[in-house]
């Protein structure tokens, strides 16, 4: 694509989408979906990055990927069980799937983005199932949050380094892998990020791969991406010891509650894990 038309392409995009919330604001559920509804027609000869949708995901989690990697000639393709609208955890937003895992047995890069409790998530054999085959035969296997945690549970991060959400490098660890610290860990073709913000920076490091350090280096400038957070507790040794705490101790409870039996749940992932060893 020539630098000039990919300018008006990412210009485009940006009033497009912004234009789609403001006029979609008044509406009791927002439904989000590729060009509007409209169907995009696929390069055979293009790379396919498939994102893996479930209930309850975190939006952040998979936007700031998307948004880095959509308009660079890749076919995006969203996979869930059917194609029904797939809520997320912010109330009234809904993500709308182009593809079961039926109909999607082979892409270039697979990314599993995460949820504020991947416990639930890695109950769901069937989608586990599904992302150790495909994840075998990709190119790249990556994840941002915790979607780390469910490529953990489908045998994908045996033996690797990888980050998640802070409060899940226990839960990492357990399912067979090394948690890291960093934003961004690349160990051979794994590809993850860290919480939920972390996922811009995935998608940047992504694109760096696929399509050059200046592809990258322009979409970080478009997206004015410069962050300077008002706060210095973004990390546990940012935030010290009182606050990581209490974050911890929200966290269990919350768990507790949604999911009393999450303790139980991991086990039973990492028996079920042995399937795929």
């Amino acid at each position: 694509m020539e630098r000039r038309d990919f300018i008006v392409k990412t210009i485009l995009a940006t009033a497009t989408l912004a234009a789609t919330y403001i006029s979609q604001g008044i509406s009791s559920t927002t439904m989000v979906t590729p060009n509007s509804g409209a169907e995009k027609k696929k390069d055979p000869n293009a790379k396919t990055i498939a994102f893996v949708l479930f209930p309850n995901m975190t939006p952040l989690d998979i936007v700031g990927p998307v948004t880095m990697l959509q308009n660079h000639g890749f076919n995006v393709e969203y996979v869930y069980h059917d194609k029904n609208p797939v809520p997320t955890e912010i109330n009234s937003l809904s993500l709308i799937p182009t593809a079961t895992f039926s109909e999607l047995n082979s892409v270039d890069i697979l990314c599993v983005t995460g949820t504020h409790n991947p416990f639930n998530a890695i109950a769901d054999k069937k989608m586990l199932d599904w992302i150790n085959t495909v994840g075998k035969r990709a190119e790249y296997v990556t994840s941002v949050c915790t979607g780390g945690i469910i490529i953990a549970a489908a045998g994908l991060l045996d033996g690797y380094k990888a980050s998640t959400h802070w409060s899940f490098q226990d839960t990492l660890t357990a399912l067979g892998a090394t948690p890291s610290d960093e934003r961004v860990t690349i160990d051979r073709n794994r590809i993850t990020g860290g919480g939920v913000t972390a996922g811009i920076d995935f998608g940047l490091y992504l694109l760096s791969l696929l399509k050059g350090k200046t592809t990258a280096e322009l979409m970080q400038l478009f997206i004015q991406y410069d962050p300077h957070p008002p706060f210095n507790a973004g990390t546990p040794q940012l935030a010290g010891q009182k606050l990581t705490d209490q974050a911890k101790e929200m966290t269990a409870a919350y768990l507790a509650k949604e999911t009393p039996n999450y303790k139980e749940t991991l086990t039973e992932a990492i028996d079920y894990k042995k399937n795929y060893l």
